[in-house]
Order: C-alpha cells, then sequence, then structure tokens
C-alpha cells in the first residue's frame, strides 16, 4: 500500500503548536532558524505561545501553519517514514510542492511571506465552513443570494462538507436560509479575507511577480494542484506561476483530488501532516474507506509520532521512495 501525504491549510493552526513540535525533536529547532534566517525574523520569539499577536497578521499565519507542516514532515523523515504522493489543501499546497522537490524551502517562505502581504491587502470578505450539504443545493443557495452580493464555493472538502467565502452581507444570507431551509449550520472560520473566490483576482495578480522570481525545481514526485484536482503533467515554470497565481482566487478542488487519488489506486494509505486532525476528519468513513492517521494529537507528540511512524512501518506500509 501507497503512503499519501495531506498537508493542511491555514485554519489548522493553533497558539502553541511550534513550540510543541521543538519538543520532538532538534531537527525542528533547526528548522526555526533556518527559517528566521531566510526571513531575517526571530520566529522563535514570534511564534511563542505567550504572544497574544501571534496570527494577527495574514502572512504569520501562512508562515506558521506551513513551518508546523513542514515539521511534522521532516519528524516522520527521520523516523524512517516516506511518501510515494502527496497533496496540500490551500495553503498546504506549498508544503506539497516543497515535498515533491518543486520549491526550494527558503523560497516558499518568502513566497509565504509575499503570499500573506497581498492577502492583508486585498478586498475584506469572509469565509464559513458549511455541512452536511450537498453541492448542487450549497451552488443554488449561492445563486439566489448573488443579488445581495458575491458569494462561491471557496472550498470543495468533501462531498458534504465545503467552505463558502465572499462579501460579509451575502455570507451571512446564505447562512440564514441554510439554517432555515436546509438545516445546516455554519460555522465561521475567516471574518477578513474571502479567499478562492474572484473577489481576490486582484490580489492573484498582485503575488504573480513573486511567483515570477522562483527557481522551479523539477518535481521527483507528481504534482496533485488543487485548482485542477487531478495530477499535471508537463511542467515548467510558466505552468506553476499560472497554476499558483490561479490559486489564489480560484476554488480548492480538495474533494476532486483525493477522488482523483483513490480512482488511480485504491490502495492508498493517507497521513495527515500537520497540526490538529481537520483533513483526517474529512476523510471519514462515509466517504473513504482507505486506512487514514495524523500526526497531531494530545499528550506526548514524539511518543505518538514515534508511535504512527511503527505502525506505517511495519509491512505492507513501508515505501521505498528515497527522500
Amino acid at each position: 500500500m501507497k503512503i499519501v501525504f495531506m498537508f493542511p491549510g491555514q485554519t489548522s493552526r493553533y497558539p502553541g503548536m511550534i513550540e510543541k513540535l521543538l519538543t520532538v525533536g532538534p531537527w525542528n529547532d533547526e528548522i526555526l532558524d533556518r527559517a528566521s534566517d531566510a526571513l531575517r525574523r526571530d520566529l522563535r520569539a514570534h511564534f511563542d505561545r505567550r504572544n497574544e499577536a501571534m496570527f494577527a497578521r495574514n502572512r504569520d499565519v501562512q508562515i506558521g501553519v506551513f513551518l508546523a507542516n513542514h515539521m511534522y514532515c521532516e519528524s516522520l523523515h527521520r523516523l524512517g517514514i516516506r511518501a510515494d504522493l502527496s497533496l496540500g489543501l490551500s495553503l498546504g499546497e506549498y508544503n506539497h510542492l516543497v515535498h515533491i522537490g518543486a520549491l526550494d524551502f527558503d523560497q516558499a517562505l518568502r513566497l509565504l511571506d509575499a503570499r500573506g502581504r497581498a492577502y492583508e491587502q486585498g478586498p475584506e470578505g469572509a469565509m464559513a465552513s458549511v455541512f452536511p450539504i450537498e453541492i448542487d443545493q450549497l451552488l443554488e443557495v449561492a445563486r439566489r443570494v448573488g443579488r445581495i452580493g458575491q458569494l462561491e464555493v471557496a472550498i470543495r472538502n468533501a462531498p458534504k462538507q465545503h467552505v463558502i467565502a465572499g462579501e460579509r452581507r451575502a455570507l451571512d444570507a446564505a447562512l440564514a436560509v441554510l439554517e432555515e431551509e436546509y438545516f445546516v449550520q455554519g460555522v465561521m472560520i475567516e471574518n477578513r479575507i474571502p479567499m478562492h473566490t474572484r473577489l481576490f483576482a486582484s490580489v492573484a495578480e498582485v503575488f504573480r511577480p513573486a511567483l515570477e522570481s522562483i527557481v522551479w525545481g523539477l518535481p521527483a514526485l507528481p504534482y496533485l494542484p488543487n485548482v485542477l484536482g487531478r495530477v499535471t503533467p508537463h511542467l515548467g515554470p510558466a505552468q506553476f506561476v499560472d497554476l499558483l497565481s490561479r490559486h489564489v482566487c480560484s476554488p480548492v478542488l480538495w474533494r476532486e483530488s483525493i477522488d482523483f487519488l483513490t480512482g488511480r489506486d485504491a490502495e492508498l494509505v493517507f497521513v495527515e501532516v500537520g497540526p490538529r486532525a481537520v483533513l483526517y476528519n474529512l476523510l471519514g468513513r462515509r466517504w473513504k474507506s482507505n486506512p487514514r492517521y495524523k500526526t497531531d494529537g494530545p499528550g506526548d507528540l514524539l511518543a505518538s509520532i514515534m508511535a504512527l511512524a511503527e505502525e506505517l512501518n511495519r509491512g505492507i506500509y513501508r515505501t521505498p521512495v528515497a527522500a
């Protein structure tokens, strides 16, 4: 069976996640120091749990979650766990790009710093997670509230779990319709930035020069971009720039991505590599029956990661893919 790493996005953040990872091994201290050097900032002080402004800026949210995902990934590597495939949700796509060898770690950090600054300067809006509802019903609700303001399905997480985003008045109207007519409760996950919607088209243009400045590598593993929901071949700098520019203002096709992978190979083991367990929970047995694991958890993090590595290393889950 093949192992698939899943890297989560911004909503997986929580105070203390970086400090917790520093207890796992000295390599995570080295990652944090390298990141501080790359950005010329004291990230150790910034991500101290006593810093109440830790996630006040979107760029810090992006950098923090990217770092946490990378630290979990490196911790698994140190314990002998390699993945045959990977993918990332929203921000997690940048961890996916680093994992497959298309993007250098330092360049990824600088890109996300630029991406976060562009997001902070973009138009205002909001995002909410909604469940349970079919996509066709949700699209109809979005169409109905269109006279009030712009609203879109920004992330297709699972068959009945989605994220809507857009102008706040339209979002509020949609949540009211969903509750009254479909008995669906929405949870606000972002009250300022309408990511992955056409409202952010101008942000994509602002961010594009940063993407064009990157020296892109040749991926050693398949690239599965959010905007396509399938593996894309024939990659070059222009393709990376185009796909990641569109990524800013286009829907995240997570459900389609998972369906694509399992449609090609049913014998996959999914491991969420990052804080919390958002992707692990999405991949429930009502949707997929594949074995699934998460790296985060309460208690001794090193002990839980070692237990996970031991289970994944046990026979059929072992993968021969090199670093």
